[in-house]
């Protein structure tokens, strides 16, 4: 007999499908990378990433949207952080299995690294 199979609930395909939609952008997920590393204002965001303000404000929205950042006052300017740690273990298992794909090779445990330094 054939062992019972299940299928995910509708309503959490949606979900997941509208965080996969966030994610696909590359300004998101470095933004959530980021954060990951130290709470960030949105000037010190446009410093390092290098992109209008308006289009990292846009971006913070989007990933606010979702619960994947917080934001919180620290005298006259708004800092974001992660408000969802899990998101990196994602990133995380996602940029694994980029190495992969970059290095043509099965699934050995081989990794590259994924960082590069931010020029000041």
């Amino acid at each position: 007999m054939k062992e019972k199979l299940n299928l995910i609930y509708q309503a959490k395909l949606d979900e997941i499908s509208k965080i996969a939609k966030v994610l696909a952008n590359s300004t998101r997920v470095q933004i959530l990378y980021l954060l990951e590393q130290s709470e960030l204002n949105v000037s010190e965001l446009t410093d390092i990433l290098k992109i209008e303000q308006s289009n990292v404000s846009h971006q913070l929205q989007r990933l606010r949207d979702y619960q994947l950042i917080s934001q919180k006052r620290k005298g006259k300017s708004i800092y974001y952080s992660l408000d969802d740690p899990h998101i990196i273990t994602t990133l995380n298992q996602l940029m694994n299995h980029v190495d992969h794909i970059l290095l043509g090779r099965k699934h050995n445990g081989q990794l590259i690294d994924n960082t590069c330094e931010v020029d000041d």
